[in-house]
């Protein structure tokens, strides 16, 4: 990596830090400058703008930034229908890919399709679809509710409730929040061990895996540089964490298919760490169980993932 490209990331990381210190979204949002193009009862639309920051050489965008617009766009499908500035939850998301690669400016569109009357905590369900210029990338579903606030914590009305128009102050030369240091401690980490041809994207919210006798076992950092509004791990990144450590269990099996995930509990802690173990494994399918740990083995996603293996690898 040259000088010049790094001087590229340090700056989508300040320009995402200062988009942050405006309340109603969160910093890995901020940091893939997420753009509302619609926000009504019909429909949500997010858009996803193509940079270096979050794609390799040849354009093609991370699943982990793939993956957070997703989660946002179905959450957020919700929103129309609540007192503004709420506390939401993912419940359970599915992802479909359909094998067109994610390059370009990506486009998640989102409706909220109703709620569930017979529990005690409704359950909103959402579907979506994620396109690129050339066609749909992937379909899209998941349940989610909304709970009660933290204690300590005050949520202003998200970024997409209220007019965010208009650029943020630059931070350059302002005192940094410890959250914010945090962030950019995380940035140079990952800078110094960024390797030729690695999307900046899937090692700033990605893990190291070590394989083992038919298992994986990766560990990610997380902290203020992959956190939601109230702290916790954002969901989105966490599906793709789980995904990626699926991956390394099959790698004959590189083509991921789908995953389906469903949220336990919160990612807290100071990294997670990822179990990952294939089901099933034939000449052209595979399936893997992945499961996320926070500290003190505290179960926190449970995540299935189907894997194909590449067409010229495949049998009929």
């Amino acid at each position: 990596m040259t000088h010049d490209d790094a001087a590229v990331l340090r700056d989508r990381v300040m320009q995402g830090l200062a988009r942050n210190r405006r309340p109603g979204l969160h910093f890995p949002g901020h940091f893939m400058a997420l753009d509302r193009r619609q926000f009504d009862r019909d429909a949500v639309v997010l858009a996803l703008p193509m940079g270096p920051h979050i794609a390799d050489a040849q354009g093609v965008i991370g699943l982990p930034a793939v993956s957070l617009l997703v989660d946002v766009t179905l959450a957020t499908s919700m929103r129309p229908f609540l007192a503004p500035g709420v506390r939401t939850a993912t419940v359970s998301m599915q992802i479909v890919f359909t094998g067109l690669a994610p390059v370009g400016e990506l486009v998640c569109e989102a409706q909220c399709l109703g709620f569930s009357t017979e529990s005690a905590l409704p359950q909103a369900v959402c579907r979506g679809v994620l396109k690129s210029s050339q066609g749909v990338v992937c379909y899209c579903s998941g349940t989610f509710v909304q709970l009660a606030t933290p204690p300590g914590v005050t949520l202003a009305p998200t970024a997409w409730e209220v007019d965010t128009s208009g650029e943020a102050p630059s931070i350059e030369g302002t005192p940094l929040s410890e959250a914010e240091r945090q962030v950019l401690r995380h940035t140079e980490r990952v800078l110094r061990s960024l390797g030729a041809g690695e999307r900046f994207v899937d090692r700033f919210w990605g893990g190291e895996a070590r394989p083992g006798d038919g298992i994986v076992r990766s560990r990610m950092a997380i902290g203020p540089h992959a956190n939601n509004r109230v702290g916790n791990s954002q969901g989105g990144l966490m599906m793709a964490y789980a995904a990626s450590t699926a991956a390394a269990v099959v790698p004959r099996h590189s083509v991921l298919e789908s995953i389906s995930a469903w949220f336990i509990s919160p990612g807290v802690g100071k990294q997670l760490r990822a179990v990952g173990e294939a089901l099933q494994q034939g000449r052209s399918l595979a399936v893997v169980r992945t499961q996320l740990f926070a500290p003190g083995r505290k179960r926190v996603l449970e995540v299935i993932t189907n894997h194909g293996a590449p067409r010229e690898r495949a049998s009929a």
